[in-house]
C-alpha cells in the first residue's frame, strides 16, 4: 500500500475514516487527530471537523465505538478509491 500519508493527502477525511476501519480494524480518535496534524490538516481544517465527522458518521452507522476506538460500523461501506484500486495494495 502506498504510504498512509499520501493516502490522507489525496482522499477525502470520509473515505481515510472508512479506509482505516475496514477488516475490523479499529482506529483511536487521537490516531486520526495525529493522521491529519502530520500533515497540515490536509482537506479538513482542525480537529474540531474532525470530530463532528467522526460524531456525524458514528450517527449514520459508517464507524462505531469499540475498544477505545472506532470500527467499521452496520452501515460500513467501502471507500471508492479502494474500488477503483486507486492507491495499489501489497
Amino acid at each position: 500500500m502506498n504510504d498512509i500519508n499520501e493516502v490522507v493527502i489525496a482522499e477525502s477525511p470520509r473515505d481515510v475514516i472508512l479506509f482505516a476501519t475496514r477488516n475490523e480494524k479499529i482506529i483511536s480518535y487521537p490516531a486520526l487527530d495525529r493522521l491529519y496534524s502530520r500533515n497540515n490538516w490536509a482537506n479538513i481544517s482542525n480537529n474540531v471537523e474532525l470530530l463532528k465527522l467522526v460524531e456525524a458518521m458514528t450517527l449514520e452507522g459508517l464507524i462505531e465505538h469499540a475498544d477505545g476506538g472506532y470500527r467499521k460500523g452496520p452501515n460500513w461501506k467501502e471507500p471508492a478509491f479502494i474500488t477503483k484500486k486507486k492507491h495499489p495494495t501489497k
